[in-house]
């Protein structure tokens, strides 16, 4: 099927996960069969414990990128080193738990300034997970004891992360209006949670939204799993719930 120019640019927008897959070749025909709707990969906790580096080879090696979704929340030091390894990789896009504080994003940017000089490789974007999607205003109330609502939390670990030097926040589509407009317009909004436009994103989690929605609303990257791939057992399927989510994103690009 043949892309629309606005298509074009929503696909770029469309960042699928690799979980759920227990062989390499399972994720080497994932990668080959969405390429076309699907502009960045996400290799996880999930894949990359099981198949570590080869998994973000196997991307690249079809000339796709990747989000290397680790989530590094750590000492500094430590955190500065992974930074360093994920700079090796040549990975598109990395992530840190704001909640590590200033110090801790500040040493991810340094760790992988590491890129361009050490390996030769672009400088991996940076991004800081702020509150997590499966978290809703009780839990982070009541069982994480933390005051407030849920996008005051989220500005603040934006405004911090941006102190850091970080290029932009993972987050709720639905939390985008309490900082988008509070922050640089080229600040990158990372937002999980996302359904398809006949499926559900998933009951763990709390605080979703519609591709196009998330699109209006500001997002600059989808990550977009279940809603193409849970419950469609034929490649033909999957490619045409791709299809249909950059159809919903492109009404609004």
């Amino acid at each position: 099927m043949e892309l629309t120019e606005k298509q074009q640019r929503a696909r770029k927008m469309v960042c699928l996960p690799l979980d759920g897959l227990n062989t390499m070749s399972e994720v080497r025909e994932r990668v080959q069969e969405l390429s076309r709707v699907v502009g960045l990969f996400k290799v996880g906790k999930e894949t990359f414990t099981r198949f570590g580096p080869e998994a973000v080879r196997a991307v690249q090696e079809y000339g796709a990128d990747v989000f290397l979704d680790l989530k590094y929340h750590d000492i500094p030091n430590t955190v500065k080193g992974a930074a360093d390894a994920a700079a090796a990789l040549g990975v598109y896009m990395f992530n840190v738990h704001a909640s590590g504080g200033l110090e801790m994003m500040q040493a991810a940017v340094e760790g992988a300034k590491a890129g361009p000089e050490k390996y030769g490789k672009n400088m991996p974007k940076i991004t800081a997970v702020t509150v997590l999607t499966s978290i809703d205003q009780e839990i982070l109330n009541n069982q994480l004891r933390v005051p407030g609502m849920v996008e005051e939390q989220v500005y603040n670990y934006a405004q911090l992360a941006h102190q850091a030097g970080l290029d932009g926040i993972v987050c709720s589509a639905a939390d985008l209006h309490a900082v988008r407009d509070r922050l640089p317009r080229e600040f990158m909004y990372v937002t999980p949670g996302i359904k398809g436009t006949k499926t559900p994103a998933g009951a763990d989690q709390k605080r979703v939204f519609s591709p196009g929605n998330a699109v209006r609303d500001g997002s600059s990257i989808l990550v977009i799993g279940r809603a193409i791939t849970t419950d469609r057992e034929t490649y033909v399927e999957r490619l045409q719930a791709g299809y249909d989510i950059l159809e919903d994103m492109a009404q609004y690009l």
